[in-house]
């Protein structure tokens, strides 16, 4: 007989997210809680932890704990994931959401501001696999979830830094679900379209026309919301996933399908 909690169940999971100040990562973190898991949140700076304990505090220390780390940083990394392990005994699942974005041409951006962006978003990926998965290989088992972008597959004008960090963040995905998949531990990507978040609000408020068009071009006629990501990162996290391992699932409102340009208008009840 199945259940909901049999198939979709995390209860008292103890699952680490990092980037969880704000946007994707607090979500999930706080839907973590919601569903009786214990969320460890590894966070870079004393100000996003204390927005993170103002936010979800309510947990209780039990259930809730909050790490600093620059998630660039090879032994902070690995401090990390080690107090995580200390406090609760376990890390069945991860969950990296943290990111960054510098929006510029490629002729126009320095090397240092591309590598950045490379480091944030991807190095950080792999430093978090590997210490966060030390622990899960000893305990035979583990879920980890890289948050991706649909700019892995569709080009985008001034993101090229992004989209190809989130394009090796989705190659990596695949190469150690592979590694690990023998081993008892799953790997996929969630790849969201639009997501009004601080990464990139102010240039959606300095560009309100264009960000107009950019709705109007996804399928379901709006952008995504953190919220929409939950049910398919939790399904990810949970004994349900078992034989889904290697995937990037696109939550995007239709736009890796297609677009929504018709000739015929009428036609399409636009």
């Amino acid at each position: 007989m199945y259940t909901l909690e049999q198939l979709y169940g995390i209860q008292d999971n103890v699952i680490a997210v990092t980037g969880a100040a704000g946007g994707i990562g607090l979500e999930l973190c706080r839907a973590i809680l919601d569903l009786g898991g214990k969320g460890a949140a590894v966070v870079r700076s004393g100000r996003s932890r204390d927005k993170v304990l103002e936010a979800l505090g309510d947990a209780g220390e039990e259930r809730l704990m909050c790490c600093l780390a620059d998630l660039t940083d090879e032994e902070a990394v690995k401090g990390a994931m080690e107090q995580i392990y200390g406090k609760f005994g376990t890390i069945d699942g991860l969950v990296n959401a943290a990111g960054m974005n510098i929006i510029e041409s490629l002729d126009e951006m320095s090397m240092i501001d591309f590598q950045k962006v490379m480091d944030a978003n991807f190095t950080a990926v792999v430093l978090c696999c590997k210490y966060a998965g030390h622990y899960m290989l000893q305990a035979g088992k583990g879920r980890i979830v890289n948050i991706s972008s649909m700019s892995t597959v569709k080009g985008k004008a001034f993101y090229t830094a992004y989209a190809s960090s989130k394009a090796a963040v989705d190659s990596f995905t695949r190469a150690l679900a592979i590694e690990w998949a023998r081993r008892g531990i799953n790997v996929n990507s969630i790849a969201p379209s639009m997501i009004v978040t601080d990464i990139n609000r102010r240039q959606i408020e300095e560009n309100p026309d264009s960000y107009q068009k950019r709705v109007e071009s996804i399928p379901r006629g709006c952008p995504g919301r953190t919220e929409w990501l939950v049910s398919p990162v939790i399904m990810l996290l949970s004994p349900g996933s078992i034989h889904l391992t290697g995937q990037t699932i696109f939550v995007d409102g239709g736009c890796t399908a297609g677009d929504t340009f018709v000739m015929e208008t009428r036609r399409f009840g636009a």
